[in-house]
């Protein structure tokens, strides 16, 4: 049994290097496409009677784009719409693509393929940014989420921003870039090899995730990644090295197998949507948590403060993993300075995870805040491989970065934490 696991991990490393450098390659030839910024001039104001009301849209081109403040629009009124064009573009981030989200979960396949995502940003938004804040978020719509046409509205510093995108983004297309159809083997693929892989450790479970592939595939990749993040905290509890590195790759494989298995048109443009990503989040660490807690004698008090700080903390990591998230322009500005500096930003959780990766805890009662605070580095990289609109090489290199900097960070607060206690000491001669 062992030699056939063996053999399964082996055809399974081969497989995930085989299809990273083959979407890798898709991805460079995306990139090569350029991008295309909407020419508010050739806008054509358009309107349409649906069900008994006036439906403001823009023509552009051989593409309609809906009104950015059609929020009276309903999923019937909106259904109906399409089934009168072909090719619909949606403000991402305008009041209508935000009330696009709610609706897509309820549009067939053939409905959704009609739609392409255009980034938008708001006139008062170009008012609290700066030009290279706002050019900076263009390059990341189309760098990390495919998004390669640009809805710039009419504002006074809308010239600036364009000189400015031009500039830092050298491959402006004049026409709307097609966007390139992908290989539907690969899908089916990835997620008979993970079944596999998955019997090598319970047969039961890769039939059942198998099925959810088939037959609830929304749920499935979400399924898959909490599967292969137990296999991967599992393996780390019982390796005695624990070497970390040896484990950061091991994600990255499973990442890229989860990758594989969501490399569909409407995944990778962000058009459709997968459910459940929060319970990768949550599930491992909250599963620990129970766990751990049993093997202690705890008073009332323990179980109270150690609630209260899970709790706390929970919070806040949930809400930091959204798309509702908060973050100062402070912060802003750091992502900014990583994402021109690294291409691809680290994630914080990551950070904030390798502290208990490379540090004991104090006392035996503080192992678990510890381990939860490990498992969340192991669910934070799959994470990473579930947003298929981000290309799949910025994800291996925003785990490498993570992985690299912490390091060398920890390292260095070691080196000072040494040499202070030293002088502390008032030894003349350093063992470094």
């Amino acid at each position: 049994m062992k030699k056939y696991s063996n053999i399964v991990f082996l055809i399974t490393i081969f497989f995930s290097i085989s299809i990273f450098i083959y979407i890798s390659y898709n991805d460079y030839n995306y990139l090569k496409r350029g991008y295309h910024i909407i020419d508010n001039n050739l806008l054509e104001k358009q309107s349409t009677m649906i069900e008994n009301k006036l439906i403001e849209y823009y023509s552009y081109k051989d593409y309609v784009l809906i009104s950015e403040n059609s929020t009276s629009l309903t999923i019937e009124e909106f259904k109906a719409f399409l089934s009168e064009h072909d090719n619909v573009l949606i403000a991402e981030f305008s009041d209508f693509g935000y009330l696009f989200d709610k609706y897509k979960v309820n549009l067939n396949n053939n409905e959704l393929y009609k739609i392409r995502y255009v980034h938008y940003i708001k006139p008062k938004e170009m008012d609290k940014y700066n030009i290279e804040q706002i050019e900076q978020r263009f390059w990341r719509a189309f760098n990390e989420r495919r998004l390669n046409i640009f809805y710039i509205p009419n504002h006074e510093k809308r010239d600036l921003i364009i000189e400015g995108i031009k500039k830092r983004m050298k491959n402006y297309n004049k026409d709307i870039p097609i966007l390139p159809k992908h290989n539907k083997i690969i899908p089916i693929f990835s997620s008979i090899l993970s079944s596999i892989y998955i019997g090598t450790f319970i047969p039961l479970l890769s039939i059942i995730y198998l099925l959810s592939f088939f037959f609830l595939n929304g749920w499935s990749y979400v399924f898959l990644a909490i599967i292969f993040s137990f296999i991967s905290w599992i393996k780390w509890k019982k390796d005695k090295k624990q070497n970390i590195f040896k484990f950061v790759l091991l994600n990255i494989l499973f990442g890229i197998l989860i990758y594989g298995t969501g490399y569909n048109y409407l995944l990778i443009y962000k058009i459709s949507v997968i459910r459940g990503v929060k319970l990768l989040l949550i599930i491992l660490p909250f599963v620990l948590f129970l766990v751990q807690i049993k093997k202690f004698k705890l008073n009332k008090k323990d179980i109270i403060f150690s609630t209260i700080i899970l709790l706390i903390f929970g919070a806040y990591y949930i809400l930091r993993s959204g798309n509702f998230g908060f973050s100062s322009m402070y912060e802003r500005n750091i992502r900014d300075f990583l994402e021109k500096t690294l291409i691809a930003r680290p994630r914080f959780k990551e950070f904030f995870a390798y502290i208990f990766i490379f540090t004991k805890p104090p006392t035996k009662f503080f192992s678990i805040f510890w381990n939860i605070g490990q498992s969340i580095l192991f669910v934070s990289i799959l994470d990473t491989f579930l947003h298929f609109q981000t290309q799949i090489y910025l994800g291996v290199l925003r785990t490498l970065y993570a992985f690299l900097l912490s390091y060398v960070i920890i390292r260095f607060i070691k080196y000072i934490t040494f040499i202070s206690t030293e002088v502390l000491y008032g030894k003349k001669h350093f063992r470094i």
